[in-house]
């Protein structure tokens, strides 16, 4: 996994609230780690923050800054969502793209299973649909659920042969497809968000 992602993963942010640009963090790492007991989502974070301060020498400091962000809510009628089966449990792993991000099945259409609306604002942010905002997640809504988005994704520029043809749409927006098919709305407003400045970062030695 690229360093970058790896922050990312242990402080819990997405790609648009990392300031810095490396080269370092490009460069991908395998790391094997067993703790000695079962841990919550939040201690594992805290162990790869250790991890990555003693091992790349990773300095780091926060900065609030008033952006541009969609507010992830609950549309007028109620979400429309199914709650996941609590036999199951809870994840607790850091939120990847393979977990969290939830599972494309094709272009345009993913699958989440457990999926908290924290999660979920976070799987958005990920999102080129959603433009370069940060999504934030104000549902209030709790507890996991298991649910399937159907959207347009962002098409590229038409080929020269196809410039100027109409081109058929056959999903609706993100933004519709999350009123529509879940009951849920993204607003744009401005707020404050959290940046991860990196001050400094090296290259691990050797094992």
């Amino acid at each position: 996994m690229p360093l970058g992602g790896l922050i990312l993963m242990a402080y819990n942010i997405t790609v648009r609230q990392i300031s810095g640009q490396d080269p370092l963090l490009s460069e991908g790492y395998d790391i094997a780690a067993k703790a000695e007991h079962a841990v919550r989502r939040d201690q594992i974070m805290r162990m790869l923050q250790t991890l990555l301060v003693e091992r790349f020498r990773l300095a780091v400091h926060w900065e609030t800054r008033e952006v541009p962000v969609f507010a992830l809510v609950a549309g007028r009628g109620g979400a429309r969502l199914q709650r996941s089966d609590p036999s199951r449990g809870e994840v607790s792993n850091p939120r990847t793209p393979a977990g969290a991000g939830g599972t494309e099945l094709r272009s345009g259409h993913l699958v989440f299973r457990d999926e908290s609306m924290e999660d979920f604002a976070w799987a958005l942010s990920r999102m080129n649909a959603t433009g370069d905002r940060v999504v934030l997640d104000d549902t209030g809504l709790t507890g996991n659920y298991d649910f399937e988005l159907t959207f347009e994704p962002p098409r590229r520029e038409p080929a020269a042969e196809t410039a100027g043809t109409a081109i058929r749409v056959e999903a609706p927006s993100i933004f519709e497809a999350v009123h529509e098919q879940l009951g849920l709305k993204l607003e744009s407003r401005r707020g404050p968000v959290q940046f991860l400045v990196i001050d400094h970062v090296e290259r691990p030695s050797a094992n």
